[in-house]
């Protein structure tokens, strides 16, 4: 039996946290979007808050996206459609996430963060960089950690030279 298969993955360790945002960085850059599905928690939360507001509240302001777990399935079913001009055929990304950091740990859950660069090549536009940082909010599911809560605050102080945002950041 390999390490891997030994190690318990539902631990709130800098590792697993590493794996997990690394293999959600993977499964979006493949636009495998169920298998990213997946490793969501069934009430789970996708926020892009507003640039001059990162720390709002999406009840009280105006979010670039603000999806719970059903919208997020409609997101997925709308950017997989051919009939989806925004992202047919889709982007290619490629994410670079790093300085992951476990930043509170109560019981089966844990808050963590990480920076990131989503390169963006869309046909016809040029490549665009999408740089800020993310906030998890992780829970213990089982013998695995899952995203409860994703909220991806990107460092740009306005989103018109970076155009749509009509991917997953």
């Amino acid at each position: 039996m390999s390490e891997a298969q030994t190690t318990n993955r539902a631990e709130f360790t800098r590792d697993n946290v590493e794996d997990l945002f690394f293999l959600e960085a993977e499964l979006l850059d493949a636009w495998k979007l169920d298998e990213w599905l997946a490793l969501l928690t069934p009430d789970a939360t996708y926020y892009v808050p507003p640039n001059d507001s990162p720390n709002a509240d999406p009840r009280h302001a105006l979010f670039t996206i603000a999806d719970d777990m059903l919208r997020l399935k409609e997101r997925i079913i709308r950017l997989k459609d051919p009939n989806c001009h925004a992202e047919y055929p889709h982007s290619r990304t490629r994410r670079m996430v790093s300085n992951v950091r476990i930043k509170d740990i109560d019981g089966d859950r844990a808050t963590a963060t990480a920076n990131f660069l989503v390169y963006r090549h869309r046909r016809s536009e040029p490549p665009r960089v999408f740089a800020g940082h993310y906030i998890y909010k992780l829970k213990r599911v089982g013998a695995d950690l899952k995203i409860f809560e994703r909220r991806a605050v990107l460092d740009a102080e306005e989103l018109g030279a970076l155009g749509a945002v009509s991917f997953i950041l």
